[in-house]
């Protein structure tokens, strides 16, 4: 059994890194009548690269049926995946993100098979979880990021699984 079949059953959300999010927003409603939600980079819990990190993003979530698109713009900090991404002279798809119940797990999984955690930090829609991404790739040749909205975390209910 591999890391897929134990971890990623559910593929959640789509990730793009933009230079304007308010730009693709505006492309957002016009082309596709879509309204967003919003959200900005919590600042506690924050590493890139396994040290502490100092980065800020603004984020604009669009919910369809199956699925959520998510446009990132970095505005803050120095180092951070986002910056990394657009510093290579790209915009666009930057990652796949999977729902997991073990963010532990999933990384220590990804270790044993020499993919990293390249950037973590806390949650902007559910306080007290994680999301991360993997520097996946060099190997893979795509991001992936896991979010651990279906861990069960102390005081809380078990999340419900798809």
């Amino acid at each position: 059994m591999g890391i897929a079949d134990k971890r990623f059953h559910t593929m959640s959300q789509v990730g793009f890194v933009v230079r304007d999010l308010d730009k693709t927003v505006a492309v957002m409603r016009e082309k596709l009548g879509v309204e967003p939600t919003y959200g900005t980079t919590p600042e506690e819990g924050r590493e890139y690269r396994g040290e502490p990190g100092d980065f800020v993003c603004r984020m604009a979530f669009f919910r369809f049926s199956n699925i959520e698109l998510e446009f990132i713009q970095p505005i803050a900090g120095t180092r951070s995946i986002w910056q990394d991404f657009l510093d290579s002279g790209r915009e666009g798809l930057h990652h796949i993100r999977f729902s997991i119940d073990s963010q532990q797990g999933v990384e220590e999984d990804m270790a044993s098979i020499g993919i990293p955690v390249y950037q973590k930090g806390m949650a902007v829609s559910k306080p007290g979880h994680q999301w991360a991404y993997f520097d996946s790739e060099p190997v893979l040749g795509f991001i992936i990021e896991t979010f651990n909205e279906l861990e069960k975390l102390p005081g809380e209910e078990a999340a419900p699984k798809d």
